[in-house]
């Protein structure tokens, strides 16, 4: 009888020991994805440009915030870093793009036609730091600037997380997904993207809209 009251005890405090476990680990979940080591990279380029009667094509990456111009795909990418608590880093070529629009766009179409692999002015030496990368950039004349096939290129994503994100003149992503899956094939690119219309940068939903997003991307 005595063994037998033993016995129940015993199974009685295994299950509830496994259901204390259960419980913490669900408590804990939420935790490891928010200890996700993140990088923010991106590539945005200010103009000196007036944002009424910019072609759309080409797509403008200017923005005017706080008296402050900054780039439309800069704004962007602190904002993301703001929410996610991420490091930052800023693509930058050895020579920089014009700041005027027309030729801006004319270089941009130039290096396109090249198939030019502008030179960056730094790379990042601890990639191994980070899991998740958020990628940033314009769309000009209907691809993502060609230093984001430099820096591609360059770095090895493997089994990092890769999320990205366009401001553009109205061609969304067009084939920048595609073409970071070719350049990046083992790493995980997450394709639910954020892309914003640069028209619709400063306004005060965009803040809303960021976060929205990244409530919503997969974990």
């Amino acid at each position: 009888m005595r063994n037998s009251t033993l016995r129940l005890i015993t199974v009685r405090l295994f299950i509830f020991l496994a259901m204390c476990v259960s419980s913490l680990t669900a408590i804990a979940a939420p935790q490891s994805q928010e200890g996700k080591r993140i990088l923010v990279v991106y590539f945005s380029q200010p103009e000196d440009v007036k944002l009424e009667g910019v072609d759309g094509v080409s797509g403008a990456s200017v923005l005017q915030k706080n008296n402050e111009k900054l780039g439309s795909t800069q704004y962007i990418a602190q904002l993301i870093q703001k929410q996610t608590g991420g490091d930052l880093f800023r693509i930058e070529t050895v020579n920089p793009y014009p700041l005027q629009h027309d030729p801006l766009l004319q270089y941009a179409e130039k290096e396109q036609k090249e198939n030019a692999r502008p030179a960056m002015k730094a790379k990042i030496e601890n990639l191994n730091n980070y899991d998740t990368v958020f990628i940033g950039y314009p769309i000009w004349w209907y691809k993502m600037p060609m230093v984001l096939y430099s820096f591609l290129e360059q770095h090895d994503l493997r089994g990092k997380t890769i999320i990205p994100f366009t401001t553009h003149g109205g061609s969304r992503f067009s084939d920048s997904l595609s073409e970071i899956a070719r350049l990046q094939p083992n790493a995980k690119l997450i394709t639910q993207g954020l892309t914003i219309s640069r028209n619709d940068v400063t306004d005060d939903e965009t803040v809303t809209d960021v976060t929205n997003w990244l409530d919503k991307l997969p974990q």
